[in-house]
């Protein structure tokens, strides 16, 4: 890579989302922040209207606040960080890229349009450069620049969390919310078939809600599904279901107080969730599908066989996403439950792999020597 700070100036209008409590949002924070480290001049615009998170502490909310009223010299480039359907070129003297993903086998209609208005695309994955393609969008448009993890705090660490009804050997699965595309009922279905309630193992489902309501909701489904397949309650599984958002110095404390992390995704963008995993040197359990297969294999992790694929509406015949094996997922729990120092074995060389090559410093770097040629 070039020495960046030895070149011509770089300057960035980055529009996107920087407070939400989602990926976009915590992607636009880690780049912007390690780019303006790296000396570049950011100034960011939101997509959307958006409040100032409680989770972020008050120096990053300010730096961030700041990068508003940054000045640009004409000749920027303007860098858009979100879904396809926000990208535009409101300006066609500057150089217009656009940072986004998708899960599922092809965009959805009319997406590949407003990339192609763009000057380039740029997409996380192997996965998506291919979904991209045969939805539309022009190859030469496409480049692939993979994301990071903040290895500062995602890593191995203590003290862990104190989590009540938590047992000797614990499975994590984590999302924003009870996404079924994050496969959390097949996980609950393949758990209690697999674990009877006697064995000193528990599954730890942690999620955000809006509402008390929306976590007792989950509460009783998750009772429901115990019930249809045991007859009874089941104390195994553990929900942290809150409504308050989590820095990620305490999502870091939950990945290691836990020891396998476990995502039977129907399909991932990039996957967040288990890059932040095999940081914290986690072995992690997720499906042969997707983006994250630029980064986790047989060799350091544990891979889901898929048995088809099922479409994510029923009135879209063309959107699908992969449905992940039920019971290769069973085997796999039981078989890290049994192996756990293969299975520890797996996890440093995913964590070793992870902190060599998907830094926040080195996505951020490779994107900046990018536009340095252009």
């Amino acid at each position: 890579m070039v020495d960046l700070m030895t070149n011509k100036p770089i300057n960035i209008h980055y529009r996107g989302s920087v407070f939400e409590p989602t990926g976009y949002a915590k992607v636009s924070r880690s780049l912007m922040l390690e780019m303006a480290r790296l000396g570049a001049s950011i100034k960011f615009t939101p997509c959307i209207q958006e409040a100032v998170s409680d989770f972020l502490d008050s120096d990053t909310v300010s730096l961030l606040n700041s990068l508003h009223h940054n000045p640009l010299p004409d000749n920027h480039i303007v860098l858009f960080n979100f879904i396809p359907t926000f990208l535009m070129k409101d300006n066609p003297k500057n150089f217009h890229i656009g940072l986004t993903m998708f899960e599922c086998n092809r965009l959805p209609l009319g997406w590949e349009d407003k990339c192609n208005q763009m000057d380039e695309i740029w997409v996380p994955s192997t996965f998506n450069y291919h979904t991209f393609v045969d939805s539309g969008v022009l190859p030469a448009k496409l480049r692939v620049m993979p994301l990071g993890v903040d290895t500062n705090i995602f890593r191995r660490q203590s003290p862990l969390l104190e989590i009540e009804g938590k047992r000797n050997f614990a499975f994590l699965t984590l999302a924003s919310s009870w996404d079924s595309r994050k496969g959390f009922e097949s996980l609950l279905r393949a758990f209690f078939e697999e674990f009877r309630e006697d064995e000193d193992v528990s599954l730890i489902v942690k999620t955000r809600v809006a509402s008390q309501e929306e976590t007792f909701q989950q509460q009783s489904r998750i009772n429901q599904i115990a019930e249809e397949i045991s007859g009874i309650r089941r104390h195994s599984v553990i929900l942290i279901s809150t409504r308050e958002n989590w820095t990620d110095a305490r999502l870091a404390q939950l990945y290691n107080s836990a020891n396998c992390y476990v995502l039977p995704t129907h399909g991932e963008g990039w996957n967040m969730t288990v890059m932040e995993a095999m940081a914290v040197g986690l072995p992690v359990i997720t499906t042969n599908w997707s983006a994250h297969l630029d980064f986790i294999n047989n060799t350091n992790g544990y891979l889901i066989e898929v048995q088809g694929f099922q479409k994510i509406h029923a009135w879209n015949t063309d959107l699908f996403y992969s449905q992940p094996n039920k019971e290769h997922l069973k085997h796999l729990m039981r078989h890290v439950y049994q192996n756990p120092s293969e299975a520890v074995q797996k996890a440093r060389i995913a964590q070793e792999m992870v902190t060599n090559n998907y830094t926040w410093a080195k996505s951020a770097k490779r994107m900046l020597n990018r536009i340095q040629e252009i």
